[in-house]
């Protein structure tokens, strides 16, 4: 009888431990999974901040844009301050004001708005093309041999079309805004990173147009540069990405922002520490 016992409490007990080991080997599985769950989640969250983020800082600097002639200086201005949040820590409004301005990363090491808008964003202006500024309907040159697109009297000036846009159209500013914005969260962000540069694209438009891409940014990609003839607009992965691109760190998102202008559109920009980059095809993109 005893000898049943004690059988029995062996057996029991060996079953117990292959219950234990079966459940090391299920958490051993799971729990990889879990946390590439979670990081993702994290991370996805900060994706999202970023976008909203960069949703306000586009409109800001298509607002600045439209007082100053849709210059690329104060488009950048409006990135910097839009961008601000996402890079500052300070409590008061003058030593964020001092970060703007400055920057953080000279000091800390840390990214700061300014040289994240300097290294890894592209604005592409949508409206007014390039072509609209010299057409002989409403495209004038100023005083300074400037040329210019009118902002007074829109009301009763005629409605004579260039390209289909007359002049009360052209005085829409429209800006798209890309970001290459760094992805912090270990383990995942080298694989989110992977699905960001599916945004990479075709730089030859007959491929395009015969091939069936399935990169899903290109068909914007495209009829942003049908007015741009040979023209590349927008920015491809590597472009944008640069370092990150390289180690698969970088996440392009991107914004559009439209505004009536408020002051006569410029084809160029006179700012003397930026305005070379207006247009340019690097920072600043105009088809």
């Amino acid at each position: 009888m005893g000898n049943n016992k004690s059988k029995k409490f062996i057996a029991a007990c060996v079953v117990h431990r292959n219950k234990q080991g079966q459940a090391m080997i299920e958490f051993l599985v799971v729990i990889p999974v879990l946390i590439l769950l979670i990081f993702g989640a994290i991370q996805i969250g900060l994706i999202y901040s970023a976008k909203t983020t960069l949703n306000y800082a586009t409109f800001q600097a298509a607002r600045l844009a439209a007082v100053n002639n849709a210059s690329y200086s104060s488009m950048r201005r409006g990135l910097i301050r839009g961008l601000a949040p996402l890079y500052t820590s300070s409590s008061t409004l003058t030593t964020i004001r001092t970060d703007i301005d400055e920057g953080i990363s000279s000091s800390s090491g840390q990214r700061d708005a300014q040289s994240e808008v300097d290294s890894f964003t592209r604005i592409i202006r949508i409206s007014p093309t390039s072509n609209h500024f010299k057409t002989a309907a409403f495209g004038v040159a100023n005083s300074n041999g400037i040329y210019e697109i009118p902002n007074d009297n829109l009301m009763y000036r005629p409605e004579t079309q260039q390209d289909g846009v007359s002049i009360q159209d052209a005085n829409l500013l429209k800006i798209e805004v890309q970001y290459c914005y760094k992805l912090m969260v270990p383990l995942v962000n080298r694989v989110i990173g992977s699905l960001s540069e599916l945004r990479n694209k075709r730089t030859n438009q007959a491929v395009y147009e015969t091939v069936n891409d399935p990169k899903f940014a290109d068909a914007n990609r495209y009829y942003i540069n049908q007015t741009a003839a040979a023209q590349t607009a927008l920015a491809s992965y590597d472009q944008l990405c640069g370092e990150r691109g390289a180690g698969n760190e970088g996440f392009i998102i991107s914004a559009n922002a439209i505004v009536r202008m408020q002051s006569p559109a410029f084809e160029t920009d006179d700012d003397n520490n930026f305005g070379g980059y207006m247009c340019d095809g690097d920072r600043m993109a105009c088809p």
